[in-house]
């Protein structure tokens, strides 16, 4: 397979990869796509904040936006090894913008229930699915072998990081404008998104050799080759884990700054999107460098990193130390998921990335019904704070063990 030209000359490999236009325009596009899928969580919970005072309700409209990635992201990996990866990703990206206008336009005219919310989250859920396998499967395609590292970082720092800096932004939004700012300004982002990636030049792909197969057969292949082998299994199993603990705490946040700190939307999009700016700041740093140890990287930021982030933020006693322990993880977290995915992708051969990217798929966005169901059964019991840290806790003991083996530490 050919790989897209990139220009050299430039000071670093981040520039090298950001001076090639077609990769740049990418680059912006899928920046704008996961960025409106981690602000869209805050969209959709700040909406039943507001709704209603029952405090397992956020659980219930997060359960229905991350249901779709558990049903979807198999076969959607497996789609993305069968068809057209650029038309694939234009479609979903545009069926998300539709999506969040008509939401916008919904909560505009005040039809918007408990129920109707959990419905839009769904269809919201659905569309990103179905773009995201697809959009990390692209990467591998369009730089070159040697650059992947940089591509993995700069991808995972500008999608990450505009997932939480755009909480801020959804935020600032939801307190101008209402609960109709935020699903507008994410309608407009995915629209943009939209138009980018057909400006996208994306090399073709092989042809599948064999006789047809049907998608469910894909999907076994997949999975059997996902899970067959480390260190794909661990860095696979391990998203699971990391989703679920992530996607409570993140749940819990907007519950914490309004009850505990006494803060509104603005304040806690911001603290949550604090965790971007210091991803942002370790991703550019890794998107710089030409190599790293990512086994050792993995299991330290993941394996002690994922759960006692969450630890300390239960602890924070106000506001402005909560932010000090958001930027704090974000770092950790922008070293962690670069070396992730890098570790990931060597391991991966071209024609089974697809699919080997959605069960990443599953386990990033499939852990949000898992961090979901925590924070509807344990919230209203121990409350959001004590929630957190428990969850804390168990993911390091779970993680720890897992990722500090020799098959992964070692890599």
């Amino acid at each position: 397979m050919t790989t897209a030209p990139v220009e050299t000359g430039s000071r670093s490999p981040a520039r090298e990869l950001l001076a090639d236009r077609n990769f740049r325009r990418f680059w912006i596009a899928q920046v704008l796509v996961f960025g409106s899928n981690g602000t869209a969580r805050f969209v959709f919970v700040w909406l039943i904040v507001t709704l209603t005072d029952w405090a397992g309700a956020e659980g219930l409209v997060a359960f229905s936006l991350g249901l779709p990635a558990l049903l979807l992201s198999l076969p959607a990996g497996a789609w993305s090894d069968r068809v057209e990866r650029k038309r694939f990703t234009i479609v979903w990206a545009a069926s998300s913008a539709l999506v969040f206008g008509v939401s916008a336009i919904m909560v505009a005219l005040d039809v918007m229930t408990v129920g109707v919310t959990a419905i839009a989250a769904a269809a919201a859920g659905t569309a990103s699915v179905m773009a995201m396998p697809t959009l990390n499967a692209l990467v591998p395609a369009l730089v070159p072998p040697d650059k992947l590292m940089n591509a993995a970082a700069l991808q995972n720092g500008g999608g990450q990081a505009a997932s939480f800096l755009g909480l801020g932004i959804g935020g600032a939004a939801i307190a101008v404008f209402g609960n109709v700012g935020g699903f507008a300004l994410l309608a407009c982002a995915l629209a943009t998104a939209t138009v980018l990636m057909a400006g996208v030049s994306v090399p073709a792909s092989p042809d599948k050799e064999g006789p047809p197969t049907s998608v469910r057969a894909d999907v076994a292949a997949g999975l059997r080759y996902g899970l067959g082998q480390e260190p794909r299994r661990s860095l696979l199993i391990v998203t699971l884990i990391l989703g679920s603990s992530f996607s409570a705490m993140q749940i819990a946040i907007p519950r914490v700054v309004q009850d505990d700190f006494n803060k509104g939307s603005t304040a806690a999009g911001l603290l949550i999107g604090s965790f971007g700016i210091g991803m942002l700041i370790s991703s550019i740093a890794v998107s710089r460098r030409t190599d790293m140890r990512h086994g050792r990287n993995v299991a330290l930021f993941i394996g002690i990193g994922l759960g006692m982030g969450q630890f300390l933020l239960s602890l924070a006693p106000n506001y402005w130390v909560a932010i000090i322990v958001m930027v704090s993880w974000g770092v950790n977290a922008g070293v962690a998921i670069a070396s992730h995915r890098t570790l990931l992708q060597r391991n991966t051969e071209p024609a089974m990335m697809g699919r080997v990217m959605g069960i990443m798929t599953l386990g990033f966005a499939g852990g949000l019904p898992f961090g979901a169901l925590a924070q509807f059964v344990l919230a209203p019991r121990i409350g959001p704070i004590m929630m957190m840290r428990s969850i804390g806790l168990v993911t390091m003991a779970i993680t720890i063990p897992l990722l500090f083996r020799p098959t992964i530490r070692n890599r």
